[in-house]
């Protein structure tokens, strides 16, 4: 610290305890009362409006200074019963906190039905709709961010025991000491701090005089990083006060669940997106849900805060811990979940509230950016709500309908164990298509009814029909199918059948000849309008299963211990494609493959290496629109890792990215990892690959869930890459179409290819 700058910080600290009234320097509340006593008090940093109210013990006190606006003034009068022990003062109706300010803001009211803000004209607010899946006349009273009526809490105060000697003392007076009264000492003082901050000024300016620059600017501190949007959820009482986080909520008594959606700094102010947030109620079968009123709130969201949202809750009567979920969505995709466990009447050194992000696919909510996505009709999340089950969180975008059921965790692991079983064995054997697709159409059927069922009863609870939502399916939609950070993929939706089957064996089924006629024709399938022109229940149509109908997406959360700011994509000009290859002499196809794949693509720029060295140098000196592992793929038994293979037996690792890629590459590539079990690599392990891409910067991974042949991998790719790269076609779209691909030639197989990204993700972007 230069001279001149310590002048003045010394100045300040002589200036500011003598020059400011004592009673500016510290609240005047009693900390110790006695029984019958009487207390004159002031509470600075809390504006008391007129005919203001004090409570102690719960019980009003005395009414506080009619001066608006002011500092909080009253008097506190304990009657001569009050038991000893620590009670709360509080005031009521207090409409403001915090010193006065020059803010233009006023406080949202409390209405009944839609929530929203009265500020004056200088200050814009997004305006808090309430939708309800449900058109009816009654809606849940909303609470503003400080209700009228808020009592708020001043202080906890001990009442000390009544002795027979002992007589109540009165609390020391609260005037203000004005300037003018201050004693001669503190007047020299204060001139003496004068003299020193000119001296103090004199010194900077002759340092500037000399040619030394002012130091930077230093920007505010508390504030969120730039392009990082504070999200925060919690628990408040039914008066605005937040319920404490260590202790549990008292049984069968009302709360507020809460949502706080703060601004982001430097986002474009004139645009808005509808934002929809929603409570899920994660309850068991037959027990009363904690949220009442509408699961929905839709708020208008743009650059600034857009407040406080909030749900209503009633505990259940006895003793439990519950799970909630709270999920923010924009056009139908989910880019934040928050878990929030509760206990209820559970004893104090045990009980309390949590909260947790757990899925993130962006941080900012930048309503530049959440515009561009194409609208989704189903959002799937899956995730562990115990150790033995598993939470399924459903949104259908077409009304803003949520609902969330629970499954055995076993029973989901066993259908994901029994796909993947089924992939390897159909890719090992390549027998007949009929019975190929009769296995899977089964197994897929299966998926579907242990998932419907349990969405329908409480659609139904919430008078709805849940026919029109699941058959808005039938379409080429775009559905997004999550977990949260951390957990492993659990649910097989490519899998996923749901024409209707009867009940036989695989033997007896065949597969939809007028199907596969127009796929030979290189033409539409006309069964992809959402009903099998065989129309037989013992006809397998590959239409009928989500992985080859349509647009899947799995975008991983980009991580919730480091939240990294949102930006959108520089497309590489001309697209750029880095080849990282295995020489592993028993690839007999892949030069060939290679050589097509540039015959392909003619405007597009290769970076081929076969050296792991040379790989990463390549990475970090280019902006890729697509990296091309064709590799082995594994996992290292001994260590837990998965790892690719690149040139003579290199192996690359989440550990082998250096941390100088962080980031690095803003053109956000897409990454083919065409090997073996490349999309399963990391699943549980303390490394997984996938993420390690993702913190690199790569906008999405598509790789497979089994080992697959030379001849599958080839014949996937030779149809994926010219579209993602060279038709600009969208990748849940190209996923669809390569699967298609390979089921003409007879392989099933590309129901194992999962893409880890946005179904409406591209590679090149259009002006």
């Amino acid at each position: 610290m230069s001279r001149p700058r310590a002048a003045v910080v010394a100045t300040a600290v002589i200036l500011l305890p003598v020059a400011l009234p004592a009673s500016a320097q510290q609240d005047v509340l009693p900390a110790q009362v006695r029984p019958g006593s009487a207390h004159d008090i002031v509470k600075y940093g809390v504006a008391a409006d007129e005919n203001c109210m004090l409570y102690f013990g719960g019980q009003p006190s005395a009414p506080c200074s009619s001066a608006s606006r002011g500092p909080l003034r009253g008097r506190l009068e304990v009657a001569s019963g009050q038991p000893p022990g620590p009670t709360e003062l509080h005031c009521q109706p207090c409409h403001r906190v915090g010193a006065p300010s020059t803010s233009t803001r006023k406080p949202p009211t409390t209405t009944t039905g839609p929530v929203t803000t009265s500020p004056p004209a200088t200050f814009t607010s997004p305006i808090v709709e309430e939708s309800s899946a449900e058109p009816t006349s009654k809606s849940p009273t909303g609470y503003a961010r400080r209700p009228a009526g808020t009592r708020i809490l001043l202080a906890t105060v001990t009442v000390l025991a009544i002795s027979g000697t002992t007589r109540p003392t009165p609390a020391p007076s609260a005037e203000n000491t004005t300037l003018l009264d201050l004693p001669r000492q503190t007047w020299l003082a204060i001139l003496g701090g004068l003299l020193l901050a000119a001296a103090a000024l004199a010194g900077l300016r002759f340092v500037r005089r000399r040619g030394d620059k002012p130091p930077p600017p230093q920007p505010p501190r508390g504030l969120p990083a730039l392009g990082i949007r504070p999200v925060r959820v919690g628990i408040s009482d039914l008066a605005g006060g937040q319920a404490p986080s260590d202790v549990s909520l008292t049984p069968d008594t009302g709360y507020v669940l809460w949502v706080d959606i703060g601004e982001l700094p430097g986002a474009d102010t004139s645009r808005e997106v509808s934002l929809d947030v929603v409570a899920f109620d994660s309850t068991p079968v037959g027990l009363r849900p904690m949220v009442t009123g509408s699961p929905t709130r839709r708020v208008r969201l743009g650059a600034g805060d857009a407040g406080r949202v909030v749900f209503d809750l009633r505990t259940p009567v006895r003793p439990a811990r519950r799970r909630l979920r709270v999920g923010l969505y924009c056009r139908g995709v989910l880019w934040q979940s928050f878990a929030v466990d509760a206990d209820i009447g559970w004893p104090e050194d045990r009980g309390g509230w949590r909260t947790e992000l757990d899925y993130a696919a962006g941080y900012g909510l930048d309503p530049s950016l959440l515009g561009t996505v194409a609208p989704h009709a189903l959002s799937i999340m899956v995730n562990h709500n115990t150790a033995d089950e598993h939470g399924i969180h459903v949104f259908f975008a077409d009304g803003a309908v949520p609902m969330a059921a629970g499954i055995p965790a076993a029973h989901l692991d066993r259908l994901q164990a029994r796909a993947r079983d089924l992939y390897r064995r159909l890719e090992a054997a390549q027998g007949s298509i009929d019975s190929a697709l009769g296995a899977l159409a089964l197994h897929g059927r299966n998926v579907y009814t242990a998932i419907r069922p349990r969405i329908d009863p409480a659609l139904v609870r919430a008078g709805l029909d849940p026919v029109p939502l699941w058959q808005r399916l039938r379409n080429r939609v775009r559905v997004q199918v999550i977990w949260p950070d951390g957990c492993a993929q659990p649910l097989p939706a490519a899998i996923v059948y749901d024409f209707p089957l009867a009940e036989v064996g695989s033997a007896e089924l065949r597969a939809c000849h007028a199907f596969f006629d127009d796929l030979n024709a290189r033409v539409e399938p006309r069964c992809f309008d959402g009903r099998c022109l065989s129309d037989s229940d013992t006809v397998v149509c590959p239409a009928g299963f989500w992985g080859f109908r349509l647009l899947l997406g799995s975008p991983p959360s980009l991580g919730t211990d480091r939240p990294v700011p949102d930006r959108p994509a520089e497309s590489a000009d001309p697209p750029a494609l880095v080849l990282g290859k295995a020489m592993d002499p028993a690839f007999v196809l892949r030069d060939r493959h290679l050589r097509r794949l540039r015959e392909l693509l003619p405007g597009v720029t290769w970076y081929e290496e076969n050296r792991r060295a040379g790989l990463l140098a390549r990475l970090r000196a280019v902006q890729p629109s697509l990296i091309y592992l064709y590799c082995h793929g594994g996992v290292d038994e001994e260590q837990g890792i998965g790892w690719v293979e690149i040139g003579d037996g290199e192996r690359l690792s989440a550990r082998g990215l250096p941390d100088d890629l962080y980031r690095l590459w803003r053109s956000r590539p897409l990454v083919l990892l065409n090997g073996c079990s490349t999309a399963a690599l990391g699943d549980d392990q303390p490394n997984p690959l996938t993420q390690r891409l993702l913190w690199a910067g790569a906008g999405g991974i598509v790789g497979t869930e089994i080992d697959v042949g030379e001849t599958t991998a080839c014949r996937f790719a030779d149809h994926l890459v010219p579209l993602v790269l060279g038709a600009d076609r969208e990748l849940g779209d190209a996923i669809r179409a390569s699967r298609l691909e390979l089921l003409r030639t007879g392989s099933v197989a590309g129901l194992s290819y999962l893409a880890l990204a946005r179904p409406d993700l591209r590679l090149t972007l259009k002006e």
